[in-house]
């Protein structure tokens, strides 16, 4: 018997003894009142009893009928979202690890996407799109059939494959809520740093507390702005360029697009409205990123400047080079 049949025979059952209570508070003592006392009494009122307790039973066991064949439904598409899961990250590792996307390895992935679409939610499903639609424009850039990934593609996929498993853990019933923001973006530089040699696992201080790389930077950029508070937005872009300034393209970093190392209040919320990351520094850690704006820097001019949240050892050097060189202090 199937788990709807299940149900319905479940549902009948209720009825019925829904109809047979009514049935007996209604009508079971005028019956009574008319049998005379003795064995026909007796019998009547045990056969009602018996009548009751036997469609209870009739129900009960049907209740748990339908939870055994839930449990085991259940465990079998927990048991396919795993596997499905699995794939998505072997083919996308497949990518990863050889810096390439091949057309072999391209044409793989709309078919997890279409299997997502049968077992997994729909904030999974967008989360592995936005994956999906990455590989697929890094691969559409260039005419060969096998596309080398950039570095700085390679850490935004990690980042987007961050939030996928994150999806996953909500859909398998593994966790209550998102992995936080902040350590989505310290695991994924921390994955970008992963097999290079020299590389630095320090955190940078500012008035002698350290601080993730990240904040570390608008750290800095908010001491600066309190410092000087007839700053505008001229005097603000001369001093930190939205590229990074010639600190930046002496080592080939390239901050430009989403990449800005900052971006006016409307542009950093329309990164987020289309991507759904936060890129900027905008609202603190918990707060609404939509309505808070405590992390914004106002400028003179009432200019509202929001710094990037994306950060790695190797652009902090040429950062911080440059603070120095317009006499800002970094420590």
């Amino acid at each position: 018997m199937s788990l709807k049949e299940t149900r319905k025979k479940g549902s009948r059952t209720l009825i019925s003894i829904a109809v047979i209570a009514i049935a007996v508070y209604i009508g079971f003592e005028p019956l009574i009142a008319n049998v005379p006392d003795g064995v026909a009494k007796s019998v009547i009122s045990s056969s009602f009893g018996a009548i009751f307790v036997i469609i209870l039973t009739m129900y009960l066991l049907n209740k748990q009928t339908e939870i055994e064949q839930e449990s085991k439904k259940s465990e079998r598409v927990f048991d396919e979202k795993v596997r499905l899961f699995r794939e998505i990250m072997d083919i996308t590792r497949d990518m990863l690890l050889d810096e390439k996307i091949s057309k072999e390895e391209i044409n793989r992935l709309p078919f997890p996407l279409i299997r997502l679409q049968m077992l997994a939610n729909d904030e999974t499903i967008k989360s592995f799109s936005t994956v999906n639609q990455k590989l697929n424009k890094i691969y559409g850039a260039d005419e060969n059939e096998t596309v080398s990934i950039l570095e700085e593609d390679k850490n935004e996929i990690f980042e987007y494959l961050s939030k996928f498993a994150s999806q996953c853990r909500l859909d398998l019933g593994i966790a209550d809520r998102d992995v936080e923001e902040d350590l989505i973006i310290e695991a994924v530089e921390t994955i970008s740093e992963t097999g290079k040699k020299g590389r630095d696992y320090s955190k940078p201080s500012f008035n002698g507390i350290e601080y993730p790389k990240n904040r570390y930077v608008w750290e800095v950029m908010n001491n600066f702005v309190k410092e000087n508070p007839d700053l505008s937005l001229a005097g603000f872009e001369k001093i930190f360029p939205k590229d990074g300034g010639d600190e930046f393209k002496e080592v080939g970093i390239n901050r430009k697009g989403t990449y800005d190392t900052w971006k006016l209040y409307k542009d950093a919320i329309e990164v987020f409205d289309r991507t759904g990351n936060k890129r900027f520094h905008i609202a603190s850690k918990g707060a609404d990123y939509k309505k808070n704006k405590d992390m914004v820097l106002i400028l003179k001019d009432r200019s509202e400047i929001c710094i990037s949240s994306q950060w790695t050892a190797a652009q902090i050097i040429p950062f911080v080079k440059r603070m120095k060189s317009k006499n800002i202090r970094t420590e």
